[in-house]
């Protein structure tokens, strides 16, 4: 027999992420917003970066073009191009999934569970770091995260997950430099 066998561990891992990407965005029609937070921002010279590219760590298939789309609409404001190839800098985006513990359901002797498994509550973070292509200096870095009760038969909501998405990522690069404003 040839091929790659794939261990139950290693299904099961690949289930939990598919299933925990499906649902990240799930509970974006009901805001709070997207919890914000920038580490660093920004080196000297950086208006001079004109151009960025975008990579992604442990991030679910579908999340990757929301995010690749609404940080370029933000950045694009800002100067920066987005390219696929080279380019000045590196927006590399790492998912981090963190499960919360859940409260146990309660079911009385009328109660008919019609799918195994339950509520999910998690919180969502992408951390990003941009550096310089040619120095591998920082340039800027940030977070963004988002606490999901997800519920059997939840989805996600496309357009309102881009706009949440949109509008954490202007409150992360609010303050990075605009080299169109310096003239530069």
């Amino acid at each position: 027999m040839t091929g790659t066998r794939i261990s139950s561990t290693g299904q099961i891992r690949s289930l939990v992420t598919a299933l925990t990407g499906a649902v990240v965005l799930a509970a974006c029609t009901s805001m709070p917003p997207i919890a914000t937070d920038v580490d660093y921002c920004c080196v000297p010279g950086t208006e001079r970066i004109h151009s960025f590219r975008v990579e992604f760590k442990d991030t679910p298939e579908f999340l990757k073009p929301m995010l690749r789309d609404e940080v370029s609409i933000v950045l694009h404001g800002k100067g920066l191009e987005y390219v696929e190839g080279d380019a000045d800098a590196t927006l590399l985006m790492t998912f981090v999934h963190n499960p919360l513990a859940t409260e146990p359901v309660v079911q009385d002797a009328m109660s008919e569970s019609l799918s195994q498994g339950g509520d999910s509550r998690f919180i969502a973070e992408v951390h990003m770091e941009m550096r310089n292509n040619v120095t591998n200096d920082l340039i800027w870095s940030g977070s963004m995260s988002r606490i999901h009760n997800v519920t059997v038969g939840s989805y996600m909501h496309d357009a309102p997950a881009r706009s949440a998405m949109r509008q954490a990522f202007m409150n992360l690069f609010v303050d990075y430099p605009n080299p169109a404003l310096n003239g530069i």
